[in-house]
């Protein structure tokens, strides 16, 4: 019989796992799996776990939010041995379940763990020692995501990241700074800069266009420049709800293996929702494939 060890947060997304934990363990013993279950009580807790006990499991399964994806991701790029990771979503928001099709609903996802297949996704790094899953930004409302209260995110989901976010909208500011990328140097003001390996940001799909792909060792980068007018403002909007980011004189749009950002001043950096970090100079590179992670079966049927 084949081992899991399976992770989640009983605090994520108002504790919504707590009540579909028995038939998600039945589905996984049912797909002829022995499971260890462990409860996250701390930060850091998952990735410790897992960084001393997977290695005894043939895969890993971890529920939670992206913070706890973030942690067990951690951990799975430095076993000795690579298993498989699967996915519960069970955070407010789940951008990085999205862009691998991984469905909200418990069951299903449990269900598409067991019957399965292995994706091999681009990791990001942050200067060669914290790992991303999907997104590293600075800027705008960077904050929201850690400075939103726990419970506040139980209580009102989405909403409470809209009424942070307002919260923050008086104190945008830009940051002049110089950003090399694989191709091209950038130098200017920009009040948001994002590096990112997603389909969607904030449950908003196509701010970096049609053409991402997950395993193609690039990252997607968005900067948008400095707003000085309501028309500004107004055009980076459209771009957003029409998802067409590249026709907006104020958002640029490059793909990038590597990106190194140098400023004056110590900018706060966001990690997949979580702090990452105050920095002069930062980089950001893509570890390509680093990670197997299980996804719903592609069946080919015959013509």
């Amino acid at each position: 019989m084949k081992k899991m060890l399976f992770v989640f947060n009983p605090n994520s997304g108002k504790g919504q796992i707590k009540n579909r934990l028995l038939d998600i363990i039945k589905t996984f013993t049912e797909g002829g799996y022995e499971v260890v279950v462990h409860p996250t009580n701390a930060r850091l807790d998952a990735k410790n776990y897992v960084l001393e006990n997977g290695d005894r499991f043939d895969c890993v399964v971890c529920s939670g939010g992206d913070g706890t994806l973030n942690e067990v991701v951690g951990a799975m790029i430095e076993l000795e041995k690579r298993i498989p990771l699967g996915y519960i979503p069970s955070g407010t928001t789940n951008d990085f379940a999205s862009s691998l099709k991984i469905p909200k609903d418990m069951n299903k996802a449990a269900s598409h763990i067991v019957d399965g297949q292995i994706f091999s996704c681009d990791i990001g790094m942050q200067n060669q020692k914290r790992n991303f899953n999907y997104i590293a930004a600075f800027g705008a409302f960077t904050s929201v995501s850690y400075d939103t209260p726990q419970y506040m995110k139980n209580a009102l989901g989405h909403q409470a990241y809209v009424l942070e976010a307002l919260k923050q909208f008086a104190q945008l500011k830009p940051y002049k700074v110089r950003i090399e990328t694989d191709t091209e140097v950038y130098e200017g003001k920009y009040i948001y800069g994002m590096i990112s390996n997603t389909t969607s940001v904030g449950g908003v799909k196509g701010i970096t266009g049609p053409s991402v792909d997950l395993s193609d060792g690039l990252f997607e980068v968005l900067l948008i420049g400095e707003i000085n007018s309501p028309f500004v403002l107004q055009q980076i909007l459209n771009s957003v709800i029409l998802q067409e980011a590249q026709d907006c004189d104020a958002l640029t749009v490059i793909k990038s293996s590597k990106v190194r950002i140098i400023s004056d001043e110590k900018i706060a950096w966001t990690l997949d929702g979580e702090y990452g970090g105050s920095f002069n100079e930062v980089s950001y590179e893509v570890r390509p494939k680093a990670v197997d992670f299980i996804v719903k079966r592609t069946r080919k049927h015959d013509a």
